[in-house]
């Protein structure tokens, strides 16, 4: 099974309505100061930043805005926003990038955030193998693992979460709140999307094990954070 908001027929609405929702979460919870105290080493080389599947952008952007070690941020999505409101230091690509095809800029440090989960073992191997060819480091960063206790806090936080938190989204829409309160499209497909993803998450060990033959400049981490720890695949640039 796939998620819905991969499926190309799915409306293009209620993947955004999804996804910002998501962004919304994600930025709000904080997570990500274990990967940010990574980031900011002084040791590391400043480089321009390329999301992939970045969705609303907001897990990206909120990292970018809290790091020291990135000149620019580049979002890309198979299903893009066009009219994202760029600026001088965040852009995000109108064109459709399907990370598993996407030309690999020299120098670029790539990132993913919660999203890894979307592909089969073999197109996570096939995108970590052409990051390491080109010589790019990477961040692969997933807050999601095949536990029950993982699936209790997807279930809460895709159905409970979405009606508490969705009035706050931006930027405000009526619809968002009619598909959410008056007819509860919005509930389930994310919670459907939600639990789709736990079962399609992997754990430390499995993703240690993936990536055993090529381990050589891989490093697989489980950084505590707050509510849930975080995984992150760390590719160093060569």
């Amino acid at each position: 099974m796939t998620e819905l908001e991969d499926a190309p027929w799915f409306p293009a609405k209620l993947r955004e309505f999804q996804t910002d929702l998501i962004g919304y979460l994600a930025t709000r919870w904080p997570g990500y100061g274990p990967l940010l105290a990574m980031l900011n080493d002084p040791k590391r080389e400043a480089s321009a930043l390329v999301d992939l599947c970045s969705g609303s952008g907001e897990p990206a952007i909120n990292v970018f805005d809290h790091s020291t070690c990135f000149t620019r941020l580049t979002l890309t999505d198979l299903y893009p926003r066009p009219s994202f409101p760029s600026n001088g230091m965040v852009t995000y690509d109108p064109r459709p990038v399907d990370a598993k095809t996407m030309e690999i800029l020299p120098g670029a440090c790539y990132s993913m955030f919660n999203a890894f989960h979307h592909f089969t073992d073999s197109e996570k191997v096939g995108l970590v193998h052409r990051l390491r060819e080109a010589g790019n480091e990477a961040f692969l960063v997933e807050v999601l693992e095949p536990t029950a206790l993982c699936l209790a806090k997807v279930l809460v936080a895709t159905t409970v979460g979405t009606l508490l938190f969705m009035p706050f989204v931006r930027p405000f829409s009526f619809a968002r709140l009619f598909f959410t309160y008056i007819v509860p499209i919005n509930v389930l497909t994310i919670a459907w999307d939600g639990v789709i993803s736990v079962f399609r998450s992997r754990s430390l060990a499995q993703y240690r094990a993936l990536f055993a033959a090529d381990a050589s400049g891989i490093t697989v981490h489980r950084l505590p954070a707050t509510l849930q720890a975080i995984i992150v695949i760390h590719l160093q640039r060569t």
